[in-house]
Order: C-alpha cells, then structure tokens, then sequence
C-alpha cells in the first residue's frame, strides 16, 4: 500500500501543479489559435495562401500522423515544417478542397507550454463533389514565443468513414478461346466499404477497320484502332465517346466511363 502511495503522490502533485497553472485568457488564445489553423488549411484550395497556414507553426514543429482506411489499411507518417510548406506548394494548383467542422474537448497551459485536445469531422472535395468524409483525433502542443502562440507538435489520428469516390483497380483476365473475350474486375469506393463488378467484354473483328466491341449488353464500334463509338439498334455509330489503340485500353475507356460516379482515376492491372 506504501508503494502504491509513493507512485501516485508525484502524479497527483503533477496533475494538481497542471491545473493550478492553467489560466482562461491564454486557453481562449490556446482555441483561437487551433480554430484559426484549420479553417486556414480547409480554405487553403481557394485561398492559396500558404503563409496564412504556416504562421500557426514553429519551423521545427513535428506532426506524426496515422490514417485508417475504409478497408483497414493504416499508414503513418512524421512530417516536419518544411515537408509541410512543400505539400502545400504541390495541391496549390488543385481543386482539392475540405470543409471542417471542429470541436474543441480540453485545453490547458502551464507556463509557456499549452495543449489541446479536438477533434475534426471533414468531407474532402474536388469541385463540388464530396471524395470522402472521416474524422480525426488530434493532440496539439504549443509554445508561446514572447507574446505569440506556435504549435510545435501534432499527433493526429485519422479514421475514414466513407469513401464516395477515389482511385478504383480495374483487374483485367483474358477469358477463353481466341475470340478476343475478356472479364475486367472493377474495385472502386462504395461508401462505407468497396465494392466489386465483374464485366465481361468481347471483340469481334468486322473488316480491316471495323470492331464490335460487346460490354454486357451493350455494343460499341471501334474504328481504325482509334474512335470508339456508341451504336443504334442497327449497329450504326452514333457518337464519338472516345479513343484508344489497343483492346485494354478500350476497356479501361469504357470502364472508366461505366464507374465516372465513383473514380477520380482508373488503374488496370493486366
């Protein structure tokens, strides 16, 4: 019982010594400062700015970051100011953009040192449509540098919740016989989970400049290893949808245009 009292009297003093430090006008500066850094980095994509993002960082700051997929895969990273302000020169010419909505659960300050605890629900856009929606749990630490607050290191912990549209994989399988049939596997983003479309295509060879290409039940005319077309019920071109020079790459044009509600970009993977 002794050893016990022994090990909790010096985190009690600390937890006491913690609160007693703890004063209400830096707290509040502590807030604005965290408010202020996020709206700047969610209006980034229109704003442009990245000095206004930066200015809430020390340049030896530190973020250690973990993400969790839809599909479970965890990534973490350690960023540092530089690795930042050069991320943000990159999707400066983008339409990326996101919206927060931010809730502040605890701050404290003892001397110079200040922390806050939030978190953020986003939704990440591009033009106006929404790619995906997540939370994050994130851990700031500051340092007030005379009369100003910087923050010098981030924990942040972010768990995708839906994923409306993203990168999809388009697994290509010749089928059997010589007939030119193939079965593309199409993966792409389903909301709360991925979801998984087979789609048979054949190609039957007209004349030198001809090919009918059947996905499901649906005919195309592909002209001169070059335009493909949609078709009238009399297999007559009607509209140029697109091109391509090789039987895959018709597939991943057409699959491409079957999926435009959930890919932002197609891989195939033959």
């Amino acid at each position: 019982m002794k050893k016990t009292l022994s090990l909790l009297i010096p985190v009690l003093l600390f937890v006491t010594t913690l609160f007693a430090g703890s004063n209400p006008e830096e707290e509040a500066a502590l807030n604005s400062l965290i408010l202020s850094s996020t709206k700047e980095l969610s209006d980034y994509h229109k704003t442009k700015n990245k000095s206004a993002v930066l200015r809430h960082f020390h340049e030896k700051m530190i973020i250690d970051f973990t993400y969790i997929s839809i599909s479970g895969k965890v990534r973490t990273e350690r960023i540092d100011f530089n690795e930042m302000a050069a991320h943000l020169e990159e999707i400066a010419h983008n339409k990326m953009g996101s919206t927060h909505d931010v809730e502040i659960m605890r701050t404290f300050v003892t001397g110079d040192i200040g922390v806050v605890s939030f978190t953020e629900d986003y939704e990440m856009k591009y033009g106006n449509e929404v790619l995906n929606k997540g939370s994050q749990l994130v851990t700031a630490t500051a340092k007030k540098f005379g009369h100003e607050w910087k923050i010098i290191r981030m924990t942040v912990v972010e768990v995708e919740n839906e994923k409306i549209k993203g990168t999809c994989l388009c697994e290509l399988y010749s089928g059997e016989g010589t007939n030119g049939n193939y079965i593309a596997k199409t993966t792409s983003p389903g909301g709360k989970s991925y979801n998984s479309e087979m789609m048979h295509f054949t190609f039957r060879k007209e004349d030198r400049v001809k090919t009918i290409v059947k996905m499901e039940d649906t005919t195309y005319l592909w002209e001169n290893s070059f335009a493909i077309w949609t078709t009238n019920h009399n297999g007559d071109k009607e509209k140029q949808v697109g091109q391509a020079a090789s039987e895959a790459e018709v597939i991943k044009h057409l699959v491409g245009i079957e999926f435009k509600d959930h890919c932002t970009e197609l891989v195939l993977r033959k």
